[in-house]
């Protein structure tokens, strides 16, 4: 009876030793791979941080356009075999330069500068951060420039300009030489003479006679639905819903995509991104964060322009932006709101160049541009900005692969991009229909 007893009571012992050990077991196991804690995890970090790393931010953040002068005659150049923002981009992305210190904020003193030949200039279509162009300044500084001044005979100190408010910083740099880039930009083989204008808040480049420019072609590719699905929604089965032109894509009730049935144009919708970035550089920074989570092909996607709570990113041919017709004339438009973020994009990608017969297309003097525009009855006070772009259009009805690009003055009034003629024919109403704008177009 003792024995049998003591033999209970050791085999008890052992049952509660291996169902403790179970636990411990299995509790390390639940908590180390369950998929679904994981991801929440992983989600919430993702959605705290949205870093990209200096050399992403160069690849998109890159100027435009440059600018020197010869003879006191300013020109604006491109050259094909030297792509000059590029060359300047990788010259500086290396340095350690001190921090930036404002020389002055004055009208008078920034048009002398402008008009200096000691400089070349290299600018962004609108304005970016520092904190955007330097790595070591704090990621939160909003101080904004548009504008590179680059000494010609020396390479001590750079500046950069805010056409905006006049404002000028001025950076000073170690073991950096421009000479090879400022070689390439005075013998650049495209050189089109020019004059600085102030429009609205930026120096933009007048051109003084009529301008001869190519139009290209490109054959083109487009992803399907299902890929932006998968990467904006998930792979869990999103509901489908067709409606008329378009089909609208939910992944509950915090995700929608909505995409039209016979054009490239998307829009993304997710409610739960409802805090609008604090400052600037938050802004760009993480707004280029989403476009990224789209899958668009980069090679030539460049920041563009930003309003507001709006960022835009374009495709670029030379340095030129490329326009999609419709309303949505953007490659891709980011809008922070507090009630969810929306992203209207197209999938259409430029991806090879055809060789044509050197057709070109001839644009009229700016300021010739300019006096139609008054001439229709808009003030200068309404012409936020007036540039050269290039028109994506259909070269075949029966090849819907083969887009040709043509130039043409593009206008931006009411936060509004049209082409000229687009302007010229319009009675300046405001389109407000977000159907037609994902309908219409490529």
């Amino acid at each position: 009876m003792r024995f049998k007893d003591k033999f209970s009571r050791v085999g008890l012992r052992v049952s509660l030793i291996v169902m403790v050990a179970l636990s411990i077991a299995l509790s390390a196991i639940i908590w180390g791979s369950d998929a679904r804690f994981s991801r929440i995890e992983g989600t919430s970090n993702q959605t705290q941080t949205k870093d990209l790393g200096q050399r992403s931010l160069r690849d998109i953040y890159l100027p435009t356009q440059t600018f020197y002068f010869k003879n006191k005659q300013m020109y604006q150049v491109y050259d094909t075999k030297n792509n000059l923002p590029l060359e300047f981009s990788k010259l500086t992305q290396s340095v350690k330069p001190l921090l930036p210190i404002r020389v002055w904020s004055s009208q008078t003193k920034y048009e002398k500068l402008l008009r200096n030949s000691d400089y070349v200039q290299l600018t962004y279509p609108d304005q970016i951060t520092i904190s955007l162009f330097l790595t070591n300044v704090r990621k939160n500084d909003s101080r904004e420039f548009n504008r590179f001044f680059v000494p010609t005979k020396s390479s001590q100190y750079i500046y950069l300009g805010n056409d905006e408010n006049y404002t000028v910083y001025r950076v000073r740099l170690s073991d950096v030489s421009f000479k090879n880039l400022v070689d390439h930009i005075q013998t650049a083989r495209t050189q089109m003479p020019v004059t600085l204008e102030k429009v609205h808040d930026d120096y933009l480049p007048f051109y003084d006679k009529n301008s001869s420019l190519p139009v290209y072609s490109y054959l083109t590719n487009e992803e399907s639905d299902s890929y932006f699905v998968y990467r904006l929604l998930g792979s869990n089965n999103p509901s489908q819903h067709n409606s008329g032109d378009t089909i609208t894509y939910s992944n509950g009730v915090y995700e929608r995509l909505i995409a039209a049935k016979h054009t490239h144009n998307y829009e993304y919708i997710d409610y739960q991104q409802d805090k609008v970035p604090k400052t600037i550089s938050r802004k760009l920074n993480d707004s280029l964060y989403f476009v990224r989570k789209i899958g668009l092909t980069e090679p030539d996607l460049r920041f563009f322009d930003a309003d507001d709570n709006t960022v835009i990113y374009q495709n670029y041919v030379e340095e030129y932006p490329i326009f999609l017709p419709g309303k949505y004339k953007m490659r891709a438009q980011v809008k922070f709101a507090s009630n969810g973020m929306t992203i209207n994009f197209n999938s259409l990608d430029l991806q090879i160049p055809i060789p044509t017969n050197g057709d070109k297309k001839t644009l009229i003097p700016t300021s010739e541009a300019m006096d139609q525009l008054y001439q229709k009855g808009y003030h200068r006070k309404d012409i936020e900005r007036i540039i050269i772009g290039y028109t994506a259009k259909s070269a075949n009805s029966k090849n819907k692969k083969l887009v040709d690009l043509e130039p043409a003055y593009y206008v931006k009034i009411n936060k509004q991009w049209k082409t000229l003629d687009e302007w010229l024919n319009t009675n300046n109403q405001i389109e407000n229909s977000r159907k037609e704008g994902l309908v219409d177009g490529l």
